[in-house]
């Protein structure tokens, strides 16, 4: 092996590393190979509970939840409890050394092959934005909605049709208002 070539080795190594630096800081100190799925900050405390988490805990690979300490308890607390009732691990970290603004990782014990893949699960507000619903849809999950906007989801994303409720005549007599169109 000639001179320049160790020299190539060398420094492609030392890249290789400062990588995998840079990938352990985004995800939460744990690198990206053992990173079954993640999620970012405002995910976390805008949405509703990310039901791809608690499915990537349940993988038997998964043995650790690391979120970040910033983001409040309140929103943390179903993964938790799913983490308890599973039996893994969790661990609330914060750290100067952290970057970018991924706040909960799910953690597999062994490598995976997984260096081409974003790990972050989509946002929930993009399913409905990209239906061309909007991003009130997506915040009116778990709620009662009027019938057309409920006729306008089983024809735009029905997959999202057990995330919402069907106003009655009850809602309307008590001044219900739908909270994706704002009318009665």
């Amino acid at each position: 092996m000639s001179f320049k070539n160790i020299i190539d080795e060398r420094e492609k190594g030392k890249i290789r590393f400062a990588k995998s630096q840079v990938e352990k800081a985004y995800y939460l100190g744990e690198f990206k190979e053992n990173i079954i799925a993640a999620l970012h900050k405002d995910q976390l405390e805008e949405d509703s509970v990310y039901m791809e988490i608690l499915e990537a805990m349940k993988e038997k690979d998964a043995v650790l939840m690391k979120m970040r300490r910033d983001v409040s308890l309140k929103k943390l607390k179903p993964y938790i409890d799913e983490a308890e009732k599973l039996g893994i691990k969790y661990q609330l970290v914060d750290g100067i050394s952290y970057r970018g603004d991924v706040a909960l990782v799910v953690v597999s014990e062994e490598a995976m092959e997984n260096s081409d893949e974003d790990l972050v699960i989509r946002d929930m507000d993009q399913d409905f934005i990209d239906a061309g619903l909007g991003e009130e849809f997506s915040k009116a999950r778990g709620k009662k909605i009027c019938k057309n906007c409920f006729k306008e989801l089983e024809e735009k994303l029905p997959d999202y049709r057990g995330s919402f409720k069907k106003m009655n005549i009850f809602d309307k007599l008590i001044g219900h208002k739908c909270p994706v169109c704002g009318k009665k």
